[in-house]
């Protein structure tokens, strides 16, 4: 069976046929097209491992397609975008993929326009046509989430956050592909705050307070404000920043963490506040099925016997707050 053949089949359907037929071609020769059919039909197959669930074995044939890549002539790009596609997939669908280890081997350089392009869905069954990131800003956001997860930890699968140096290790992994999206949409809120956290973890607070309040200026994203707030020293001013992510959350489940904070912050100074956001912490995360944590019982202690001020008093404390700091 010649290549053009093997291609005919792909073009088929016949995926799995074509795959089965150019490997044994491959292991004997690895020439211009041969190189070629070998990517291609091994892509289809890790698509339709991905499809089957049989993740160990598509992070396998991703694994050689990545080492087959360099020997591709790909003038046009393709192979590259088809790569970054799959890396998309693959961190969506399995738990042991490492978006940060995948950004830290690409060549940024080598991206072309089309893959930092913004996608337009097209219209389906009723629905508007819609805006998608582009293939690179969805790595980048997918690499950022990684980072966050190692910043953080992860509650639901209980994993500990990871130490500072290992932190900003995996920054400089991040960072090529953040410094191409910023020039690519340096406007863009997304890489704005990426490179906002970034400059935090290297120390650089001053560059990532100035960028959060210039962010500010023209959205209202919650995670905004509580960002800010953990690089903000007055603890005035830290709490105003904490109650303006809880007025901007409109889920409860989200603003669990930014009541934990400001009951911190007012629990020796003000306990009636602070026993009011850890009785709606403490409710919403039994409501979730979450356990409650070692500090939050030690808050709770403290604030034992305690009325809670009610939600109008809250809110009034909140307006009053941001009128003085904000």
């Amino acid at each position: 069976m010649t290549v053009k053949e093997i291609f005919e089949l792909r073009k088929q359907g016949k995926i799995e046929e074509a795959y089965e037929a150019i490997r044994p071609m491959y292991a004997v020769h690895q020439g211009k097209y041969t190189t070629l059919c070998m990517f291609w039909t091994a892509n289809d197959i890790l698509k339709k491992r991905i499809k089957e669930h049989q993740l160990d074995e598509a992070m396998k044939i991703f694994k050689a397609l990545l080492r087959v890549l360099p020997n591709i002539d790909d003038k046009d790009g393709k192979a590259l975008s088809s790569i970054l596609c799959d890396a998309v997939t693959l961190d969506k669908k399995s738990k042991t993929f490492s978006m940060l280890d995948f950004v830290e081997q690409l060549q940024v350089e080598k991206l072309s326009d089309e893959d930092w392009k913004t996608i337009v869905a097209p219209a389906v069954a009723g629905t508007p046509s819609h805006p998608i990131p582009s293939v690179a800003q969805q790595l980048l956001t997918c690499a950022f989430h990684e980072l966050q997860e190692q910043m953080y930890g992860d509650f639901m699968t209980k994993k500990a956050p990871l130490t500072h140096d290992e932190v900003l290790a995996s920054c400089l992994k991040l960072l090529p592909l953040l410094q191409q999206a910023m020039r690519s949409n340096p406007r863009d809120k997304h890489n704005q705050r990426y490179m906002a956290v970034v400059y935090t973890v290297m120390g650089e607070c001053e560059k990532a307070v100035g960028i959060y309040r210039q962010l500010l200026k023209r959205s209202r994203d919650s995670y905004l404000y509580a960002e800010l707030a953990e690089l903000t020293k007055d603890p005035g001013q830290k709490a105003a920043l904490y109650c303006q992510a809880i007025q901007n959350q409109r889920q409860e489940k989200f603003r669990t963490g930014y009541r934990l904070e400001l009951a911190r912050l007012l629990i020796d100074r003000d306990k009636p506040r602070a026993a009011h956001e850890l009785q709606k912490c403490v409710a919403t995360r039994k409501a979730l099925g979450y356990h409650i944590s070692h500090d939050i019982e030690q808050m709770l202690q403290q604030a034992a016997g305690i009325q809670p001020t009610t939600d109008a008093e809250q809110q009034e404390f909140y307006r009053k707050l941001i009128a003085k700091y904000g």
